[in-house]
């Protein structure tokens, strides 16, 4: 009687584990289309009810339990998933990379015959007019507005270089500014993952192990810890719990169930003037426009560390935060706009010195048909305080003493090597003319040893060319992605065929034990008949 009943109890034992078994196979079946689903496996082992003493036989079969579930295992592979999300960072970045360098080479093209190169190519051509006929102010208007085209072009184009750095980083000294960035739309989202993570610890630490629930947050805290990689370059820690610990670089931001490492964000002029002592911006800074730091919520936002830029270079985050500063060997806003402020001031430079160099005359507004002596301040080309010194891009401008009425004589057309030869009545002489059509071919130091039009043609190839080869390697990168992705799929995705081994198998078993139930059920009976 008592082995028979605990024949019953063990079977019916039997029948739950086998009934679990058959719902993780149906579990795994409904999730195989699950993004980030990893599937399960029931491990069983043998149940024991009580230790059997010595040699005694029958207390050994009375101590038998028969089945139980030990685990239910999940599938994955650590280092896969870690070395996807190395991957992933990476993917991310050159992504941000390529939209910038997308940005750039639209910023410099020259379609249509409205960029830079066609007004350089304009500037030169008026030059050339203005050598035939250098008393002429048809001649000279003309040369005066395509050089104020000139400088309203490069203008534009500095514009344009502060809209695509600001829409990515914020101008550097407002607030506002820079929360309507895209940088800070990255920040707010890469906390927002850290607690959520956080979140998931915690829920680990009070959940057991080797169970369905503790395994669906395993599935949830993996792909948490994939978004953040998107963000971010990441080293993670995983504990016997399951849990992680997370770190940027070498500063940990999530310990277990709390962000020790909260991201922080500041436009440079705040974080300059913040520091002790502080940083003269924007004279005495040359980085980013935006700060990150770290702060640890727990000890009442105490800073870890100041300033994180140079820690984070990979992920969404490491292309936006270093996309507009210059560097050697980068090729980004920063750089563009360094080559286009270069050009500017040797444009200003070329022309100026000419203009007002000893032996150079210009037509006498109040007789134009002599020649007087050029001063030293007849500058063509000026910046925003009116000289000829800290010329940029953007603030290039025509002096405005050549827009002023009879302005045009400013010009200096005439030239003479030897002050013995100064023929003051030679208004037709174009020879300081001749020396600024020369600079048209003549390699510039300040260039890199290359022409105006040359080093401008070289920086629009460049952009091109770095387009092209970032392209390239995001594409790689895409594929390393992907075939990393496949590799943890076949690990840890769902395969009809094994399942529904098991399936028969769990099912089979079910029946069997079934078949015993009803076995020692009859004996059961009988006895209970006999009894009676």
């Amino acid at each position: 009687m008592v082995s028979l009943l605990s024949s019953l109890n063990m079977t019916a034992n039997t029948l739950s584990v086998n009934e679990q078994a058959i719902s993780v196979v149906s579990h795994n079946v409904s999730n195989m289309n699950t993004e980030g689903y990893s599937k399960q496996k029931v491990n069983l082992a043998t149940r024991n009810i009580g230790g059997a003493i010595g040699d005694n036989v029958v207390a050994q079969i009375r101590s038998n339990g028969g089945v139980m579930i030990a685990n239910v295992m999940r599938y994955t592979d650590s280092y896969l998933n870690n070395y996807y999300r190395d991957q992933l960072s990476t993917q991310n970045k050159l992504d941000q990379q390529l939209d910038t360098l997308n940005d750039l080479a639209d910023i410099l093209d020259d379609l249509e015959g409205e960029g830079l190169d066609a007004a350089l190519s304009d500037f030169y051509e008026a030059l050339n007019n203005l050598n035939e006929y250098p008393a002429s102010s048809t001649a000279r208007t003309n040369f005066i507005e395509t050089a104020k085209t000139l400088t309203s072009v490069m203008n534009s184009k500095s514009i344009e270089l502060d809209e695509l750095t600001t829409k990515a980083l914020g101008d550097g000294e407002n607030q506002e500014s820079l929360e309507n960035s895209k940088i800070y739309v990255q920040y707010t989202a890469l906390n927002d993952k850290l607690t959520e993570l956080a979140d998931i610890n915690r829920a680990l630490q009070v959940t057991q192990t080797g169970t369905l629930e503790a395994n669906n947050l395993l599935d949830k805290r993996d792909m948490i810890l994939n978004d953040i990689a998107q963000y971010v370059d990441i080293s993670v820690e995983e504990k016997h719990n399951g849990t992680v610990n997370v770190s940027i670089g070498t500063t940990e931001v999530v310990k277990g169930s709390k962000v020790v490492g909260k991201l922080d964000i500041q436009t440079a002029k705040t974080y300059c003037e913040s520091q002790n002592p502080p940083i003269a911006y924007p004279d005495d800074w040359d980085g980013e426009n935006a700060v990150i730091s770290i702060i640890n919520p727990e000890e009442n936002n105490k800073v870890v560390v100041s300033n994180a830029n140079s820690m984070i270079t990979e992920g969404t985050l490491g292309g936006l935060l270093h996309s507009a500063t210059a560097g050697e060997g980068e090729t980004n806003a920063g750089t563009v706009r360094e080559s286009l402020d270069t050009l500017a001031q040797t444009i200003a430079d070329i022309f100026n010195e000419l203009n007002t160099r000893e032996g150079a005359y210009c037509i006498d507004p109040n007789d134009t048909e002599k020649l007087i002596d050029s001063a030293d301040d007849n500058l063509l080309f000026v910046g925003a305080d009116g000289t000829g010194t800290g010329i940029t891009a953007g603030n290039i401008k025509l002096n405005d003493a050549l827009l002023a009425d009879n302005g045009i004589w400013n010009i200096s057309c005439a030239y003479f090597e030897n002050p013995a030869n100064v023929d003051l009545n030679a208004v037709g002489n174009s020879q300081n003319v001749v020396a600024m059509l020369g600079t048209r071919d003549s390699k510039q130091d300040a260039l890199n040893g290359m022409s105006l039009e040359s080093y401008y043609t070289s920086l629009v190839g460049k952009v091109a060319s770095a387009g092209s080869s970032t392209q390239t390697l995001y594409d790689t990168q895409t594929s390393v992605v992907d075939s990393v992705a496949t590799k943890i799929k076949n690990t840890s995705g769902v395969d009809l065929n094994e399942e529904l081994v098991d399936l028969v198998k769990y099912q089979t078993a079910y029946s069997a034990a079934a078949q015993v139930f009803n076995t020692c059920n009859s004996c059961l009976d009988v006895l209970m008949t006999l009894g009676g």
